[in-house]
């Protein structure tokens, strides 16, 4: 095969490149898999929230997201809980610390991406380097007046450097697309759980009003 051809010509670093771009094929496809198929999972559940915002109803939210187990349904059902508690001063940090939770598991994997775009032009430039070492062990050994003696290093050098760089430009364009998708799904998230957070403290504060209105009842005078 002419694939494993140029990569035996490509010498031992090679070997870790090719790896390197087996892996973020394998980290994307993974990646862009599950992100899709969590991405509708997700807005089908804040469509339904985003009715049920509409006409204010809480318990309504707190049951769908109940059933609807994924990181959004989570967060926001970490606020109702403590606002059907009887706690809806603590609703705003529990979403929060299940948001500190929830949104990183989004981009999972994700920095794996970053290292191998970080790391495969290193490792070509690594590979230019032995080529260039090996080049320069033929010129010492047999002089500059065999040519074909010389091709296997520098052969190596370029090889080893447009593979790393073949990997690299790859990787990055896939990290952008998975970290793209992820950030629009985050601030779906956000924008939704603020408004329920909105409600909740809408709710305490109309309570709140309400019970300052209640007339305290006088004191009968002592006779």
């Amino acid at each position: 095969m002419q694939v494993f051809s140029v990569i035996a010509k490509g010498g031992y670093v090679m070997y870790p490149i090719v790896a390197c771009s087996v892996i973020a094929l394998a980290v994307f496809i993974e990646r862009w898999y599950v992100l899709r198929h969590l991405k509708d999972r997700i807005r089908k559940y804040l469509k339904a929230v985003r009715k049920a915002l509409a006409q204010e109803d809480l318990r309504g939210i707190l049951e769908l997201s109940s059933r609807s187990p994924n990181p959004a349904s989570r967060i926001i059902l970490a606020g109702l809980r403590k606002y059907f508690k009887g706690l809806p001063r603590e609703a705003r940090e529990a979403m929060e610390t299940a948001a500190s939770f929830e949104l990183p598991l989004l981009e999972k994997r994700l920095s794996t991406l970053v290292v191998i775009a970080n790391i495969s032009p290193l490792l070509g430039l690594l590979g230019t380097v032995t080529g260039m070492i090996r080049t320069f062990a033929v010129i010492a050994a047999v002089g500059v007046g065999k040519p074909t003696e010389m091709a296997g290093g520098i052969s190596e050098a370029l090889l080893t450097t447009a593979a790393g760089l073949s990997v690299a430009i790859p990787t990055l364009v896939m990290h952008h697309y998975l970290a793209h998708l992820v950030e629009g799904l985050v601030q779906e998230i956000e924008r939704v759980s603020s408004e329920v957070l909105e409600l909740i403290e809408s709710r305490e504060y109309a309570l709140k009003e309400k019970e300052a209105d209640v007339p305290v009842p006088a004191m009968e005078e002592e006779s």
